[in-house]
């Protein structure tokens, strides 16, 4: 790039709707103008519920992110997330006719639309297409195949899809603030921007974002993705289960007990009391400290085996597989602890990326804003993507269908 560029991310969330503005220079390096943050209403477990409280939402947090940044914001890349999202792996193949042996464009072409086609349900639609590295006669993979000699071209592609009417409902409260949808984005495909560098990706990454509402994680190996989706429980899942469990907490108590007294791997032994108190004074609620530490270590357990579940058995069997924790709930205590007893292997916290701007800094370097500040990271790479290729690409045929339809 021959000039710095802005982009803006948008994330729509269970706790908090968030939009930032972030201008990325010609080195590759990122500075964050402007952020624009209010909490959520009208979103639950990552989706949208009621379209008028999450739109005003999204126009409030519109008014603070120009002010603070002093840009007027057209369009968004927009983070989604929620259950009903799911990533495959599909595999495209292309043998190449006995009397040609040199990879032309026309070929990679054949094998990357394999790659891209999955059967899915009607009511869902692919709307995120990561490609790994093309390898040829099973040769070790390579970036740009065109001109080299070889038989068979095959090619990875993770597709992620949903459920269209689901995405329609969170692409329609940006169109209605009025802003353009410039890219949608599954969360953790823009977390990872964030957390996970070139290096961690190729040796083997398990990133888990736990926020409010959801978890979403992505799995990569040798670069490539092989795992990524949404576990509908948070750290609002946990405030509900002090509720329920306790009965005689509130909402505000259990997350304020939660944050300030809970450990996920603490003693659950411990009878000594965990105590909240109002600002006023008025209610204090007292509750042992050994059940509180059960109570999260049950449901983040609970969380973290489902998405060990739901990663290939063999990247476990074989080693090399390190987890990478972001989000709000990731602050939580003893959570590191618990996630080695249950993944058995390193388990870190994200490192926050350098930033021009010392003033903002303070966002980089907190885990509760990696998917929105990810979603720059995320804007700069499909850009740099796109230049390298010619012609339209498959997502002109996303935005016929998404911002022309009624």
């Amino acid at each position: 790039m021959a000039h710095s560029q802005i982009y803006v991310g948008l994330e729509i969330g269970t706790s908090k709707t968030c939009m930032v503005v972030g201008e990325v220079y010609p080195d590759s390096s990122a500075s964050i103008l402007g952020v624009g943050e209010i909490r959520s209403a009208g979103v639950r477990k990552g989706e949208v519920y009621n379209r008028g409280m999450a739109l005003q939402c999204v126009r409030d947090a519109l008014d603070r992110a120009q002010d603070n940044a002093n840009v007027d914001i057209v369009n968004v890349y927009l983070s989604v997330t929620g259950a009903h999202i799911c990533g495959e792996t599909n595999m495209g193949s292309y043998r190449l006719p006995d009397d040609e042996s040199i990879i032309e464009e026309k070929h990679v072409s054949v094998a990357c639309e394999k790659a891209d086609h999955l059967e899915i349900a009607p009511d869902r639609i692919i709307f995120n297409r990561e490609r790994s590295g093309f390898s040829i006669d099973d040769r070790e993979p390579v970036s740009y195949p065109e001109g080299l000699t070889g038989r068979t071209l095959d090619v990875k592609c993770h597709l992620i899809h949903g459920i269209s009417t689901r995405l329609q409902d969170s692409l329609c409260c940006v169109r209605e603030v009025p802003l353009e949808v410039a890219y949608l984005v599954f969360a953790p495909l823009a977390t990872a921007q964030m957390v996970l560098d070139s290096k961690q990706k190729a040796a083997g990454a398990l990133l888990i974002d736990i926020g409010a509402g959801t978890s979403d994680f992505i799995c990569y190996k040798n670069g490539e993705i092989v795992a990524s989706g949404c576990i509908p429980a948070g750290g609002n899942t946990i405030n509900h289960d002090i509720v329920t469990i306790t009965r005689r907490v509130s909402n505000e108590a259990a997350e304020a007990l939660k944050c300030t007294e809970g450990n996920a791997f603490g003693d659950v032994q411990d009878r000594s009391l965990a105590q909240y108190r109002t600002d006023l004074g008025l209610h204090d609620v007292a509750i042992p400290r050994g059940e509180l530490n059960r109570i999260i270590r049950d449901r983040l357990a609970d969380i973290l085996i489902r998405i060990k579940n739901r990663i290939p058995d063999e990247l476990w069997r074989n080693g090399g597989l390190e987890v990478y924790f972001s989000g709000g709930t990731s602050l939580m205590r003893g959570l590191e602890p618990l996630a080695t007893h249950i993944f058995g292997v390193p388990v870190h916290q994200p490192a926050p990326l350098p930033s021009r701007d010392v003033a903002n800094y303070q966002y980089l370097a907190d885990p509760r804003y990696c998917t929105a500040i990810g979603l720059i990271r995320y804007a700069q790479k499909r850009e740099d993507d796109l230049s390298r290729e010619e012609g339209g690409s498959w997502f002109d045929w996303l935005r016929s269908l998404f911002f022309h339809s009624k």
